[in-house]
């Protein structure tokens, strides 16, 4: 009697490996394709912490301090505005080249599905289209922006002639796209109005 397999037996073990293979890649191309969702979602809230952590920071370095436009002119201390989607305030920056911090002009702009950070290298720039932009979120559908003083939110800033020389007590800053909305609200922790 010869020893060895018959072709039955051959063809069976090849059926039953082809299907151990199949069922194991399967699950090895699921387990990749989680790998990858995961990873695009942890990406996704790092960038989402490190443009709420740079705002944050931003509005609580506030500085109460009138800005100027290019003439001179003295304009208000924060100006805000929903409807032109943008916030202008005065604020310390720590620069690279310094041991100190340095008060800027910064504002944030809604701009073509960007939330932008406008950083400009003075506090009162003559040049208007020397700054640096940064990206803070991208593909956005929309941003709503609001100010709350006294007990009551506003879409523009300053609310009033006394408003002009102060810093809202709350900045709520909305984010929407598609996936989802987020609102983001700092209290930039500044109590006093500018004196002259």
């Amino acid at each position: 009697m010869k020893k060895g397999f018959t072709l039955i037996e051959v063809l069976i073990s090849l059926v039953i490996l082809s299907i151990i293979a199949i069922v194991s890649t399967n699950f090895l191309q699921s387990s990749i394709d989680l790998r990858n969702q995961s990873k695009s979602k942890v990406d996704d809230i790092k960038v989402f912490n490190l443009g709420v952590s740079t705002i944050r920071r931003d509005l609580m370095s506030v500085v109460n301090l009138p800005m100027r436009d290019n003439f001179g002119n003295q304009l208000p201390n924060f100006i805000g505005s929903n409807a032109d989607k943008k916030i202008t305030f005065l604020g310390f920056i720590n620069r690279i080249d310094s041991s100190r911090s340095s008060i800027s002009r910064i504002e944030y702009l809604f701009d073509d599905a960007k939330f932008i950070r406008r950083v400009y290298f003075t506090a009162d720039p003559y040049d208007y289209d020397d700054y640096i932009d940064s990206v803070i979120f991208n593909n956005i559908d929309d941003v709503e922006i609001s100010f709350l003083v006294d007990n009551r939110w506003f879409t523009e800033w300053p609310a009033g002639q006394t408003a002009a020389y102060m810093i809202p007590k709350l900045v709520k800053i909305e984010i929407n796209d598609k996936d989802r909305d987020f609102e983001i609200i700092i209290n930039p922790n500044i109590d006093y109005v500018y004196r002259q």
